[in-house]
């Protein structure tokens, strides 16, 4: 059934036609995207690109109330109004169908706490445990310490409909007050794809998933075959993007439109912020005090929509193009209308997004390219043609051996300089092995796009990463014409083939400790071919077995063949608190609460930006010489002290 999907949408660049469509965009960080294709009528024809929030991990279907607080990797509340606009479109083409509605097992939707048996360990969701750093402005300086044990939950019945199954629901505030909330019975299908990423637990004693946990994937594809091929990981914020889409033959030559809706949650203006939108807190029965205390008010600025008009008669390599959305969605999300275009007024002066500046629409969730635009289609015409690149080139990359590496730095690694200059390279035995085969491949007739050679994974060399970082070592794949991206997949099932490297598999991440969190891992395409590029992969989880899979794809949208590894990643492995020598030597001890605060303020505002990094990356390589020497002399301790003094008190009150 999946390959007969496969083969029958040509979705994804997964067939080639002799028309292939160019998506251009640079999103904000934490940008939700959506990406899909109407006709001229407005019909909804394809999704183009998911990204794996609301494809894979189940935001917008899952157990919890719509309007619960969010926060990192937040396990509960389902976001109905994520991408609202793409998801009503779907909904509406002929033949679609909605996706089961998922709910907690037992518990009233407005419950954030364990009031029942009902939970098992989440490789992925977790809680912050600490009230204070579960805020809005935490957001991008906490993770998960611990695994945290989560509801999957399980499918709504009619059952449920039918004895009027609810989730407790708030109005709008009117000039901040809060008005009284009721249930609100909610229906039994949902918008959104559950959960692909949960497997059922059954170990007896320790986890108590539902039965339905097991077809939350297979529900998922039989009501939207295409969603592994058009899923896409999270794309790096301010990084330009571009997702390629074979126009399939039985289309017929014409107008098209092309839309791309984008969500940044927690996007305040003055008009959609967490004093319009708050917690809610009424009924009150049915919110605990963990819904009603940890978390934030996530409901700012709403979703917004560009829409690009292109015909596919249109000469090779012509582009369209548009600067300002077309409308945006609401919060509204009960109403019997939601989901329709609502009307905006922005125009080009707007430069405010993602911050709480008055001024804000949010329409710099997609960045202006040189040309002033924000959305860009650029059509290619006739197989074979060569399409005008207006990019800027990359940087060329030196010709040597040497490994391309792309960086990855965080604060464990800090004591080392960046990760770059800790990567060790091949040994001896490895690096004659590679250099043999330095050259490119002979070319294949055949072939358009040839295999990455000598793929290999690693266990990252930073001992206090290995369990969630790994490395991966690879030679550049030829190609006929220029190389479009090189695409990694990580699975925790086999990779063996094409359908098992699209069904399995989910695109790699980068490992990073940046604010942004991990996103999409992009690996450099301009180099030579038979030269090695090596890159770390993030996001993975200790004592895990993983299958990775590579392909080149040109750009037109041909694929090269796959190349395969493996490799299981470390236990966690602790180390003692990171230091601060300096302030360590001039307070007599690492765990002094000055240290602690210089820490805070070290690992929050420090370490989340790249001038941050770079300068403790330099303190690191020197400070432990000079603490060494400001430790033996009293005098010394005693002025560094007072010299640290203000930073210490301005360090302590930093949130």
């Amino acid at each position: 059934m999946f390959a007969a999907a496969l083969a029958t949408l040509a979705l994804a660049g997964l067939a080639h036609a002799d028309s292939v469509l160019t998506f251009k965009y640079t999103p904000a960080p934490r940008a939700q995207v959506a990406i899909w294709i109407e006709d001229a009528a407005g019909n909804y024809l394809a999704t183009v690109a998911l990204t794996e929030a609301v494809a894979f991990r189940g935001i917008g279907n899952r157990p919890g109330a719509s309007q619960m607080n969010s926060g990192y990797r937040w396990p509960y509340g389902r976001r109905e109004g994520v991408l609202p606009i793409w998801a009503h479109r779907r909904a509406s083409a002929q033949g679609a169908k909605l996706f089961p509605r998922v709910i907690f097992q037992k518990r009233v939707e407005g419950l954030a706490s364990q009031t029942t048996i009902d939970q098992s360990p989440d490789r992925y969701y977790c809680l912050q445990f600490d009230a204070s750093k579960s805020t809005r402005d935490h957001l991008d300086a906490i993770s998960c310490a611990t695994q945290f044990n989560s509801d999957k939950g399980r499918y709504m019945t009619q059952g449920d409909v039918d004895m009027g199954y609810f989730e407790p629901w708030q109005d709008p505030a009117p000039s901040g007050t809060l008005p009284q909330g009721h249930e609100q019975v909610m229906p039994l299908g949902s918008l959104y794809p559950p959960r692909m990423d949960a497997s059922r637990c059954s170990v007896m004693g320790s986890c108590y998933d539902h039965s339905d946990v097991d077809h939350f994937a297979m529900d998922a594809r039989a009501v939207m075959p295409e969603i592994d091929a058009v899923t896409i990981a999270t794309p790096p914020g301010d990084a330009p993007q571009s997702k390629l889409f074979s126009v399939p033959k039985a289309w017929p030559a014409g107008d098209y439109v092309a839309c791309i809706e984008v969500n940044v949650e927690g996007d305040y203006n003055d008009r959609w912020n967490e004093l319009k939108y708050p917690t809610p807190v009424s009924p009150e029965a049915d919110w605990d005090y963990y819904a009603r205390s940890y978390g934030y008010a996530y409901r700012g600025q709403p979703s917004l929509v560009w829409r690009v008009e292109f015909n596919t008669r249109s000469a090779n390599g012509e582009s369209f193009s548009t600067e300002l959305p077309v409308g945006r969605s609401s919060w509204d999300v009960w109403n019997p209308n939601y989901g329709k275009l609502e009307s905006m007024s922005v125009d080009s002066s707007d430069a405010y997004a993602i911050t709480d500046n008055k001024a804000g629409t949010g329409v710099n969730r997609l960045r202006k390219d040189a040309s002033g635009q924000r959305f860009a289609v650029q059509i290619r015409s006739g197989t074979g043609a060569t399409m005008p690149d207006p990019d800027p080139p990359a940087p060329v990359v030196d010709p040597s051996d040497a490994a391309v590496v792309l960086d990855a730095s965080g604060p464990e690694a800090s004591d080392a300089g960046s990760l770059a200059d800790a990567m060790p390279t091949a040994d001896a035995g490895q690096a004659a092995a590679l250099d043999a085969e330095s050259a490119p491949p002979e070319p294949d007739d055949s072939e358009h796009v040839g295999k990455v050679m000598n793929l290999s994974l690693r266990e990252h060399p930073n001992p206090l990463r290995s369990h969630t970082w790994a490395m991966l070592r690879m030679r550049a794949a030829r190609s006929d014409a220029p190389l479009h991206e090189y695409e990694v997949r990580v699975a925790t099932q086999p990779i063996v083939d094409e359908e098992s490297f699209i069904r399995e598999g989910r695109q790699a991440k980068n490992a990073t400790d940046a604010a942004e969190g991990a996103t999409l891992l992009v690996l450099p395409t301009n180099v030579p071919a038979g030269k090695v590029i090596e890159a770390a992969i993030g996001d993975l989880v200790a004592n895990t077995h993983y299958y990775v899979g590579v392909r080149a794809t040109d750009e037109l949208n041909r694929h090269g063949p796959l190349s395969f590894a493996q490799i299981t990643t470390t236990s966690r492995r602790f180390a003692t608190v990171t230091p601060c020598f300096v302030a360590s030597a001039a307070y007599g001890s690492p765990l002094a609460a000055q240290v602690g605060a210089l820490r805070h303020l070290r690992d929050r505002y420090l370490l989340p930006n790249a001038l941050g990094r770079a300068w403790v990356h330099t303190y690191y390589r020197l400070g432990a010489p000079l603490a060494r020497f400001i430790a033996a002399h009293d005098t010394l301790r005693g002025l560094l002290r007072a010299a640290l003094t203000p930073l210490v008190a301005l360090a302590a009150r930093l949130p």
